[in-house]
């Protein structure tokens, strides 16, 4: 206390008006710096105005400005008949976070398979300069039912693990909703922070009690596809694998809405759901023939991808078939994934900036730790559209 003594008897020696506002401040700064330092710990009782008063050489007013400035801080609370006390940080002490998503890169010439594979490294940039590590876990989805198992399996290991907080993607499953609930639960009854990446748990209609940081898929997938229609296309078929998330769904929904927008019927013999990798198995599957019968018949004259995986894959399989992108048919995608150089035309797709998403998960999840009890949000990062040779637009 010696240096901070002397610095109060220099502000002492003159008594006005202009010095009162720097007793305050020098009295907040001190005490602000002891609780930092842990001088002062979590839950630990301060001295009383007199006892500050005293040992600052001041009048109780004067204490009690820079008291009032801690506690609008949020650094102390005063409770009635109690005392004035430190207080209790809501932030565990655990700087651990986990991720619970598919994210590795798929093995083929054409693309990353998730936005994962090119958003984690920037989850773990970001989650190093915020103060955390992170805890990186795979879920192989090649068989549906170790899909949902190795799920459960890891978010068992999260909750053991006591991480602070979880990113997590709700699995895209067939059959149900029930584990994908069930993971929430478990985090939520251990005290998880949990923020979902890309997706609801719930369907469109039903917000869940988390927050969601995404893009806005129906916005963008609306743009995507006016897009084409502004390109001189009208015969635009959807295509998508056979589970439905909420992404997926809200994407559809762009799509329609763009052509009802311009009077055009979105039939339903349009909305082609299977699995693209097939359509590079040989022969040609019952789809794959569909595909290139719609595309010769002249009854499509583009596809709108659910993701770019799936549109390499069409792209791949279309040229394969002697069909000529953009001329006899136009294919476009969705997320701007890295993308393999041998793919024979590039890809119009839709950009999803992986870095601001990264960050704003990360930010999103420290305020979640931090203020367990704010309601849910949903966190909108900006998408672009990213013209290149795969819509046609210089054909018009």
């Amino acid at each position: 206390m010696t240096y901070y003594n002397a610095q109060m008897k220099r502000y002492l020696m003159n008594r006005n008006d202009f010095e009162k506002p720097i007793k305050h401040k020098l009295i907040y700064d001190k005490l602000c710096n002891d609780i930092i330092k842990g001088v002062y710990k979590p839950g630990d009782k301060l001295p009383t105005e007199n006892e500050l008063a005293k040992m600052f050489q001041t009048s109780r007013p004067t204490i009690g400005r820079a008291m009032r400035d801690l506690q609008q801080k949020g650094l102390i609370v005063r409770r009635q008949g109690q005392g004035t006390f430190v207080m209790q940080s809501s932030k565990p002490n655990n700087q651990t976070l986990g991720l619970l998503v598919h994210w590795q890169i798929r093995p083929i010439q054409t693309t990353s398979s998730s936005i994962f594979g090119v958003m984690v490294p920037e989850l773990l940039k970001y989650t190093s300069q915020f103060g955390y590590s992170l805890l990186l876990n795979d879920v192989p989805h090649e068989n549906p039912s170790d899909y949902s198992s190795q799920a459960q399996t890891i978010c068992k290991r999260l909750v053991n693990s006591r991480v602070a907080g979880v990113f997590f993607t709700p699995l895209e499953l067939k059959e149900n909703n029930i584990i994908n609930l069930h993971i929430t639960e478990q985090l939520a009854k251990a005290k998880i922070a949990v923020v979902l990446l890309d997706r609801d748990i719930t369907d469109s209609y039903h917000r869940s009690p988390y927050d969601i940081v995404g893009i806005n898929n129906e916005q963008s997938a609306l743009i995507l596809t006016h897009h084409l229609i502004e390109s001189g296309c009208r015969k635009i078929d959807f295509v998508c694998g056979t589970v439905q998330t909420t992404a997926i769904i809200d994407r559809y929904r762009g799509y329609r809405a763009a052509l009802e927008e311009h009077s055009i019927v979105p039939g339903k013999d349009r909305l082609h759901q299977f699995d693209s990798r097939l359509l590079n198995e040989q022969p040609a599957t019952p789809k794959g023939k569909a595909i290139l019968d719609r595309i010769r018949s002249r009854k499509t004259e583009a596809f709108v991808c659910i993701n770019d995986s799936t549109a390499a894959d069409l792209v791949y399989f279309c040229v394969r078939n002697g069909v000529k992108i953009p001329q006899d048919v136009r294919v476009v995608g969705f997320d701007d994934l890295p993308t393999d150089e041998s793919l024979p035309v590039s890809l119009t797709t839709m950009r999803q900036n992986t870095s601001a998403l990264a960050y704003e998960a990360v930010r999103t999840m420290v305020d979640r730790i931090e203020h367990p009890d704010m309601p849910p949000r949903d966190i909108m990062v900006k998408t672009d559209l990213i013209v290149r040779e795969s819509c046609g637009s210089h054909l018009k």
